[in-house]
């Protein structure tokens, strides 16, 4: 196994890690669900752009490697950049850059060497992805800013007025297992409650339905409204990473007092 196969290996479990931190159940999510009136909604609003993937990027020795994807929705376009939401784990390895790729974007793929039935996205994808700068990680919640520029014009998310409530639907949005903007549906389980708290990745969340898996982490969470009700930091799944149980969803509270300590910072 060369270099690049072990990075992306050690990032692959420790992708694992958090999207297990919060315990493993039986499973309730299908991903197979689809409500059908929020999936017209999603797209008479044309908020499929105002998602985003991330991926890391780190040189050394002479080489590249890039990291296990993760997801973020734009929430602000000002003065030439987008700004996004995304969970803080998602752009929290050490010494890396992290690239941003939209909806647009062509996720071309190559065969590995010696790997016939396998693939990885070819160079020319990560050329094309966007420069992003992390601007504010939360201490609070598993929450970070980041923004982007581009020449692409993309929507922009708004943010619900109120928390969900338990039994509400949501639609969700991410990169899992490299499904690129899948979408699942769900509702929510729980009311807000502390998760992560020996993890290193604290947040104050609710669980819900929607089907989540490795690289849904930082994704959207919407209402009926199709308004930004939460970010979907992580997931309880079996311990082998295959069977999903509940998804974490970050609510409107939490990510306000995340952009109000953002911008306090920034003054």
């Amino acid at each position: 196994m060369n270099r690049l196969d072990k990075k992306r290996l050690c990032i692959f479990l420790v992708a694992i890690f958090v999207l297990c931190l919060f315990g493993c159940q039986k499973q309730t999510g299908n991903k197979d669900v689809v409500y059908e009136d929020m999936k017209e909604h999603f797209e008479k609003a044309n908020l499929l752009s105002a998602n985003i993937g991330i991926v890391s990027k780190t040189e050394k020795d002479d080489s590249v490697s890039y990291g296990e994807f993760g997801s973020g929705v734009i929430i602000e376009n000002k003065d030439g950049y987008y700004y996004a939401l995304t969970a803080a784990h998602v752009v929290s390895v050490a010494n890396a850059q992290f690239l941003v790729f939209t909806a647009n974007t062509e996720m071309k793929e190559e065969k590995i060497p010696g790997y016939d039935e396998m693939t990885i996205l070819a160079q020319e994808t990560y050329d094309s992805m966007y420069p992003a700068e992390v601007m504010y990680v939360s201490e609070r919640d598993d929450l970070a800013v980041i923004r982007f520029s581009t020449g692409e014009e993309l929507s922009i998310a708004d943010i619900a007025n109120k928390d969900p409530e338990k039994g509400e639907r949501i639609l969700c949005i991410g990169n899992p297992q490299n499904e690129w903007f899948a979408i699942s549906y769900g509702t929510i389980l729980s009311g807000i409650e502390k998760f992560g708290e020996y993890q290193g990745f604290l947040s104050n969340g609710m669980k819900h339905s929607a089907y989540m898996q490795v690289g849904s982490s930082g994704g959207a969470a919407y209402n009926e409204d199709m308004k930004l009700t939460g970010i979907t930091p992580a997931a309880g799944l079996s311990l082998d990473g295959k069977d999903f149980s509940y998804g974490i969803l970050i609510p409107v509270s939490e990510i306000n007092l995340c952009l109000e300590n953002w911008k306090n910072n920034a003054k």
